[in-house]
């Protein structure tokens, strides 16, 4: 069957293995790292949301060459895959001898493409290929420790990572490329440590106790263990790097207790240790023999069977085997993709028009909701970007040993509901504050349907139909000539709509009027999607969000493209209406439960 001769614009993805053909390796070895790449490819993209079977892909024996399919978003394979792969080689790399580990290098690019029956061609994937033979790349990864080298070409860094703080481009240096007849600039990062095999055990004279434990803890659980054992974690666990290690120090603690700030550079000796500090929970439980069951399962392999084995031992003395085998029958795992929120309420004093209640929750725990309650005061309405500002750099004090995404969402009622929190930036004390916009998935919630429960079970409905059905011709189009002799109501009656797309800002008070007011009757029709923007006509409006929503999964990734959108690639129309558009992304499974008032304290 004759290709097609259009030329298509993709993501290219060209994989290495580091030595492939090195003396050490005999054939079985080089067999079982083929299958060990593609094993690790197929995880890793599937994590990071990308069906790797959907990719076309050409084998390249010691390597691949693979285009993403079309529409995916370029940042994914920045956002996520470093990561996932990461923790995919570690995997791999933790069970295999050192001839069947692997370390890769992988190259980054993006443009068009076509297939001339043969293969893939084009000025793109010879690009891709080019930078991944940098002798630069190749030197600085011979030397490092890490299990893979990201190197992206000068237009993806620039197009793609460059253009989000939230990439972290500042962890990509330049280096220079030569090769054949290709000179440029990529931009190389080293990412990953390298896992090495547990050593077998050796007879050795027994270390002084000292010298083992260089400190004396004075702990409750710690007093509970026999010391040589204690020794034997402490070698264990010292150093040890572990993805998530703040997740499951609050999966530990439990749900209702905030989660201690982790020192930059804490390994899992030092969260164990901090976790016997916390008295045991009602099934008797101590949150430091839930964190090494956590981190036994996540690592495997002989260490993970070490700790497994010493939970059970301590389980049998203790008399807790039948609430671990509880536990872990009935705890969730830990996400793959882990997704946090900061939800902060503001509400009017009713006393004083000047001034307003800000109350927050942090969930530290991907998987917990709802989070306890992390604080309430009373502040200055004129101030409330800068004590929003505070808030999340607490936040991010507690959040800074995880490596996760995040979404900051203002609970708000009808009188503050065009706050413009798009506009709002944080570390202003630094003088250069950047957008919030640039580093979360922002959006607003309505404080109002929270609180009405009895419009919850609609809000449900419709929610679960969008998960279903997420189509974006399930957004209604305000003022749309094909129903404007209907009302309001009787147009969201109609279970298709799943979102509203408002012609104008909504007013901050519910006029009475012979004209039902649109908001009210999408929050009480269920809609959980409600979009506007303060200055777009409706064209411009319609244009933008066709865009934005112009993926496989539709209003599902509203929220992640909505903050793609900030970056300005690829948008249709100009950075500031992307930057200003409103997004009510209103989940019924993440309710804070507010049938008590909140009581601030004043400064």
């Amino acid at each position: 069957m004759a290709q097609s001769t259009q030329a298509l614009d993709r993501t290219i993805v060209v994989v290495d293995v580091e030595g492939f053909t090195s003396p050490d390796r005999n054939p079985l070895d080089r067999l079982a790292v083929r299958q060990g790449m593609y094993e690790v490819l197929k995880t890793a993209f599937g994590e990071s949301g990308v069906d790797f079977d959907s990719c076309a892909r050409e084998d390249r024996g010691d390597g691949a060459l693979i285009l993403l399919p079309p529409g995916t978003t370029k940042s994914l394979v920045v956002d996520r895959l470093p990561d996932r792969m990461s923790v995919a080689l570690v995997r791999h790399n933790h069970t295999r001898t050192p001839q069947a580990q692997i370390r890769l290098r992988v190259s980054l690019n993006s443009g068009e493409v076509l297939n001339d029956g043969n293969g893939w061609v084009g000025e793109a994937v010879d690009t891709a290929f080019r930078i991944l033979d940098a002798q630069p790349a190749k030197d600085a990864f011979a030397k490092a420790g890490g299990m893979i080298a990201f190197i992206a070409s000068e237009r993806f860094f620039g197009d793609v990572i460059a253009s989000d703080p939230g990439l972290l481009p500042e962890l990509y240096r330049p280096i220079p490329v030569s090769v054949k007849t290709f000179t440029g600039t990529a931009y190389l990062r080293l990412h990953g440590e390298l896992a090495a095999p547990v050593p077998k055990p050796r007879p050795a004279e027994p270390e002084p106790l000292a010298d083992r434990l260089p400190v004396d803890l004075n702990s409750d659980v710690l007093e509970l263990i026999p010391r040589k054992e204690l020794a034997e974690l402490h070698g264990r666990l010292t150093r040890m790097d572990v993805p998530h290690l703040a997740v499951m120090m609050s999966r530990a603690l439990g749900p209702g207790i905030s989660v201690p700030r982790l020192e930059s550079g804490a390994d899992a000796w030092d969260v164990f240790c901090l976790l016997t500090d916390f008295n045991a929970g009602p099934d008797g439980i101590p949150p430091s023999v839930t964190f090494l069951r956590l981190l036994a399962e996540h690592v495997g392999g002989g260490v993970g069977a070490m700790l497994l084995g010493w939970i059970d031992s301590q389980a049998r003395s203790l008399r807790l085997v039948p609430a671990l085998d509880h536990q872990r029958r009935t705890r969730p795992p830990i996400p793959e993709n882990p997704h946090l929120h900061l939800m902060i309420m503001l509400e009017p004093v009713s006393a004083d028009p000047t001034r307003c209640t800000l109350a927050f929750w942090r969930q530290d725990d991907p998987e917990v909701w709802p989070p306890a309650l992390a604080g309430v005061r009373e502040i200055a309405i004129d101030r409330v970007e800068f004590e929003v500002d505070e808030v999340i750099l607490e936040t991010e004090g507690v959040w800074s040993g995880q490596s996760v995404s995040a979404s900051v969402e203002f609970l708000l009622p009808r009188t503050l509901i065009t706050l413009p929190v798009q506009r709002w930036s944080k570390e202003h004390g630094t003088g250069r504050p950047q957008p919030l916009r640039y580093g979360y998935q922002l959006g607003i919630r309505s404080l109002e349907r929270m609180r009405a429960k009895h419009w919850h079970r609609e809000w449900r409905v419709r929610w679960d139909s969008m998960g279903k059905d997420p189509s974006p011709d399930r957004l209604h189009y305000s003022g749309c000539a094909e129903f404007e002799d209907h009302p309001i109501d009787a147009i969201l009656s109609n279970e298709h709509w799943v979102g509203l797309v408002l012609a104008k800002p909504p007013s901050t008070q519910v006029e009475p009027a012979a004209a039902p007011d649109e908001l009210t009757s999408a929050l009480r029709s269920g809609l959980p999607v409600i979009l506007w923007h303060p200055d777009a006509g409706p064209e411009s409006l319609r244009e933008l969000l066709d865009w934005v929503l112009a993926t496989r999964h539709g209003l599902r990734e509203l929220p992640q493209r909505r903050k793609l959108a900030n970056s300005g690639a690829a948008v249709p129309v100009k950075k500031s209406l992307a930057h200003d558009l409103v997004v009510m992304w209103d989940d019924p499974d993440r309710v804070i439960v507010l049938d008590q008032p909140l009581i601030p304290a004043r400064p």
